[in-house]
């Protein structure tokens, strides 16, 4: 008997599978499962769907740590001769071929490829199979080596009935892959969720483990795909949100991480095929926005590639992708609308990352804008529900001015809401100048607000009184006074001009487009104005801004003594300060004791 070549270097073909097709040895066993489960399928395909309510043939993988063996069994459609020496050595070949055709979606993988997988662990090959196409069929013994021969008997035992059993006999220095616990290990790991019933044998004469014994996670209530997750995947989600994309056969659930994650980059989905794993750290299937979600997901139709580790690339996958993302943000959507508390907690947990995506991505961008709560003047509101609310919407970039101007905008019927976050000031811009929309929605331009104040009556003694006794004091510290009335009097001053939060110039834009200021538009400039003006002076001092309305300051020309006056002028300019969002310092401090001192020991006077 002499042996026969294979119809490639089998030495160059395995170099390449270990070096750059497989990402570890371990995949020979899956390789084995794969082609157990598709002679499995293929059996019913001869025999009929229809079995009669029995389950099909059971595989069984049984590792002996005697021999340094692995054997997968399996009572699927078996091999004749012909496709012995066609299919077992000739890669890419298959045996599903032929009147299988029409049912090839249903199957994994491919024979030849998959069985030269063993090589990455072992030197010696042994199928025993026995065709269920014809009764009577003899059990063929196919003996291939990692010298590139092989070699077809007929068996001297022959299997009971129609199947296969691939025995793989590891190398000294590969043990380690076919030592049964870490094979018990792999087998429920890759065939877990088989759709073909998997027992594993950690010895020939050991009781059986059933492997396949586990529930897809997405087939139960959420609470068990909660359970699966902290099991399986060693986190407990903040909610487990179905998908499906039912014509390309794909299934499965977005586990939303408990933990805020790198935004931007998606952790690793789980995908099977057909029940088979096929990879724990998938990034194919949801968009990058999605980063705070790991999917775990039947690809049903979706095309694998040779390795059987990754999904092909193509339309298909890019379809389903996309329609991915839509489930997740419906998810996230149905969360917000009918479970506020669970949507608290995603918010708590992501909020930065769903703000850091909103500012660049538009379908994050879209699911910010309609359930994201910002902080307002009127508690915490989506922009979409300002915009509904208000005619006038005005955002502020720093939390200084959301404290200094909000009351006072707020007064006026503006809502104001608080872009001081991370990226709000770029969500809010990209909004500003997006498109969708009537409402009006623009920056709050600080300085331009502060000329538009109201002035006292011309002539108003308190005008001149305010002068008269703070102007000098603010002086000496650097201030300009400017008075005004406004609204809420509860304010008694604002700060214009400070260091911390120069005014930044608000839009003529309307959330959905452009469109005149419901203010008046601002001034044109002057391009001869650099010409004409006088000769340029140092920066402009800032401006204390006392509110005439305020009881506080119309009290002030009232105390008797001028000290304290000078004393209380201080303390307004400290407060002004401190309500700007200002740095203060140890001499501000000091400043601010000696108002509250003198303020004391005047008050006591006066009891």
């Amino acid at each position: 008997m002499s042996g026969e070549a294979f119809r490639v270097d089998l030495r160059g073909v395995v170099d390449i599978l270990s070096h750059h097709l497989y990402s570890s040895p371990r995949v020979y066993l899956r390789e084995l499962i794969q082609n157990a489960r598709d002679a499995v399928v293929a059996r019913q395909d001869l025999d009929g769907h229809d079995l009669d309510g029995r389950e099909p043939p059971r595989i069984l993988v049984t590792a002996d740590a005697a021999t340094g063996t692995v054997s997968v069994s399996d009572g699927g459609i078996g091999l004749t001769e012909e496709e012995m020496r066609d299919v077992l050595a000739t890669i890419g070949a298959s045996s599903k071929t032929a009147d299988l055709t029409r049912a090839r979606r249903r199957f994994l993988g491919q024979f030849g490829i998959g069985l030269l997988s063993c090589f990455l662990v072992a030197d010696r090959i042994e199928v025993r199979s026995r065709s269920a196409r014809t009764p009577h069929a003899p059990t063929l013994l196919w003996i291939g080596s990692a010298n590139g021969t092989f070699t077809v008997t007929e068996a001297e035992t022959p299997l009971p009935g129609a199947g296969t059993r691939v025995t793989v006999t590891a190398r000294v220095d590969d043990q380690e892959w076919v030592e049964p616990h870490r094979v018990g290990l792999l087998a429920r790991r890759f065939a877990g969720l088989l759709d073909v019933p998997v027992d594993f044998a950690p010895g020939p004469e050991e009781t059986l483990e059933v492997v396949t014994s586990s529930t897809p996670p997405w087939s139960g209530t959420e609470a068990d795909a909660v359970d699966w997750s902290a099991r399986e995947l060693g986190f407990a989600p903040l909610a487990a949100m179905r998908v499906e994309v039912p014509v390309a056969g794909v299934v499965g659930l977005a586990l939303i991480a408990d933990s805020p994650g790198r935004v931007g980059h998606r952790r690793g989905d789980r995908v099977y095929s057909r029940g088979m794993l096929v990879a724990d750290d998938n990034v194919q299937l949801a968009p990058d926005w999605a980063y705070f979600a790991r999917l775990v997901v039947e690809a049903g139709d979706l095309p694998l590639t040779a390795s059987r580790e990754a999904l092909q690339d193509g339309v298909l996958l890019a379809d389903v992708r996309e329609q991915v993302g839509r489930r997740i943000r419906e998810g996230v959507e149905r969360l917000a609308e009918r479970d506020p508390a669970a949507f608290g907690r995603f918010l708590r947990v992501h909020s930065t990352g769903l703000l850091a995506m909103a500012a660049v991505d538009p379908e994050m961008l879209d699911l910010v804008v309609r359930h994201y709560p910002w902080e307002t003047t009127e508690g915490p509101m989506t922009l979409v529900g300002a915009v509904r609310t208000r005619d006038r919407v005005r955002y502020v970039t720093s939390a200084a001015d959301f404290a200094t101007f909000a009351p006072v905008l707020a007064a006026t019927g503006v809502l104001v809401i608080n872009g001081s976050y991370v990226y709000g000031a770029e969500i809010l811009e990209r909004v500003r100048s997006g498109h969708g929309s009537t409402a009006r929605i623009r920056l709050f331009d600080r300085g331009r607000f502060l000329e538009d104040l109201g002035r006292p009556t011309a002539g108003d003694p308190l005008v001149a009184a305010l002068e008269r006794i703070a102007a000098p004091v603010l002086d000496r510290l650097g201030v300009d006074l400017d008075v005004r009335s406004f609204v809420p009097d509860t304010v008694p001053v604002l700060l214009a001009g400070s260091t911390a939060n120069a005014g930044a110039g608000g839009g003529a834009s309307v959330l959905g487009g452009d469109a005149p200021d419901v203010d008046g538009p601002p001034p044109e400039p002057d391009p001869w104005a650099a010409l004409l003006d006088e000769p340029v002076r140092g920066p402009a001092r800032p401006r204390l801004v006392m509110n005439a309305a305020s009881a506080a300051v119309r009290a002030l020309v009232d105390l008797p003594d001028e000290r304290v006056r000078e004393e209380a002028v201080v303390g307004l300019h400290i407060i002004g300060l401190l309500m700007a969002g200002e740095r203060v310092d140890e001499r501000h401090g000091a400043m601010l004791s000696s108002t509250l001192r003198a303020l004391i020991v005047a008050a006591g006077k006066n009891a």
